[in-house]
């Protein structure tokens, strides 16, 4: 991302709902496919922190990222189990983790290869270990957004679910999500190839108003989700265990 997108993220990760909302879905999927144990946990692509600040204090929880002006505010935070380092060179022992969170990393455009990260979290889970995989979705909705936090591509259920298996993980869930407000924010991203504004989308503060009925929509998604997958939305989430 530009250096800029940092101080960015870090004022919108604890109160956007698109942030609360990923939260969220995280940690029901962690509930839902880790045991009650305290988990090694690693988040890769950490940014500003906001994901390993949530975890419960039963987990031991670390996070990479490549940038450092986002471990400078992990750090702010109070993380200090993070560090710079690169998703496809991780510095840790082989099976070091029980759980692996990594969101909208493989869409970085500094990695041509996304088959790259997903060998290296295979190699530092613990056979059995569970990877939550968060991605943007539909390569025709790149957009000005992406340009500036320099997404490259954008994902499918189908390919995600090759990309896995390639990768020699078993995906045990792959849904979309961000399903109800998909059509309006469809139009929008389609808008801003035609009239691209100079900010990334976080730029722009919603008010309250708006913030509320977002965070209701994701509430009620996410209780379709404890029965059934999303046929489609703006973000792809998995779920799968290493072999």
């Amino acid at each position: 991302m530009k250096p800029e997108e940092y101080e960015i993220m870090y004022r919108a990760e604890d109160a956007h709902w698109w942030y609360r909302g990923l939260r969220a879905v995280l940690q029901e999927q962690v509930r839902r496919f880790t045991p009650p144990d305290p988990l090694r946990l690693l988040d890769v692509g950490c940014g500003t922190g906001a994901n390993l600040h949530a975890a419960p204090e039963s987990v031991a929880a670390f996070g990479i990222d490549y940038a450092l002006e986002a471990v400078r505010f992990c750090r702010t935070r109070g993380l200090l189990r993070t560090l710079a380092a690169s998703a496809v060179h991780l510095p840790f022992a082989d099976a070091s983790f029980d759980a692996v969170v990594t969101c909208d990393v493989l869409c970085h455009r500094s990695i041509p290869d996304k088959r790259a990260p997903l060998l290296e979290i295979h190699r530092v889970l613990a056979p059995g270990g569970i990877l939550f995989l968060n991605l943007p979705a539909y390569q025709w909705l790149h957009s000005s957004h992406d340009v500036h936090v320099f997404t490259d591509q954008r994902f499918t259920r189908k390919g995600v679910n090759q990309l896995l298996r390639e990768t020699s993980f078993k995906p045990l869930r792959i849904t979309y999500w961000n399903t109800i407000l998909f059509a309006p924010a469809a139009c929008v991203r389609l808008w801003r190839k035609v009239t691209p504004p100079r900010h990334s989308d976080l730029a722009r503060v919603p008010n309250a108003l708006t913030s509320a009925a977002c965070s209701r929509l994701l509430a009620y998604e996410r209780a379709v989700m404890h029965i059934a997958d999303l046929p489609f939305g703006l973000s792809v989430f998995a779920v799968a265990r290493r072999a």
